[in-house]
């Protein structure tokens, strides 16, 4: 069940701002749940049906996706573990990069993420980090005003962010 009205212009807004925009969509914890009892089987015909259903045939992450990217690839489907501390990033790039990824994240129930507002208009120092992403310093992150946007979803959740390369 989504919680709130969908709005592409205020979807749009919120990735180009700030980075990211959750969907509210408090049904995904449960999606999540479904998919970790088959033990996460991406490389399957669940896993495809799985991506399809509950991704790709999303209205509002369509229509998102048609708005900000003019072609679109699946390109990595996958389950990430916590690793308190890695501040990780998709891409590198900032401003002159353009926006390239968009990335979708399905939260489990009871996750906590923090985001770094604003942080995908810069281009920060990173190293090649513990998942072979980039990975950069909160101090790095501060310095530049991007302050730290936690969120928690008791029931899962869906935010979709953008990463500029």
């Amino acid at each position: 069940m989504v919680s709130t009205a969908f709005s592409l212009d205020a979807a749009v807004k919120s990735i180009n701002e700030d980075g990211f925009v959750d969907l509210e969509d408090m049904s995904v914890g449960e999606l999540v749940s479904e998919m970790e009892e088959k033990g996460f089987t991406f490389l399957s015909m669940y896993g495809l049906d799985y991506c399809n259903n509950h991704i790709l045939s999303d209205t509002r992450i369509k229509s998102i996706l048609e708005s900000l990217l003019h072609k679109c690839s699946l390109g990595h489907l996958l389950r990430y573990t916590a690793f308190p501390g890695h501040i990780e990033s998709f891409r590198k790039g900032g401003p002159k990069a353009g926006l390239r990824v968009i990335v979708v994240q399905q939260w489990a129930k009871g996750s906590q993420v923090v985001y770094y507002g604003g942080s995908h208009k810069h281009n920060f120092p990173t190293v090649n980090g513990i998942r072979q992403l980039h990975e950069t310093q909160t101090t790095a992150l501060y310095e530049m005003g991007c302050g730290a946007i936690v969120r928690n979803f008791p029931d899962g959740g869906f935010p979709r962010r953008s990463t500029l390369c």
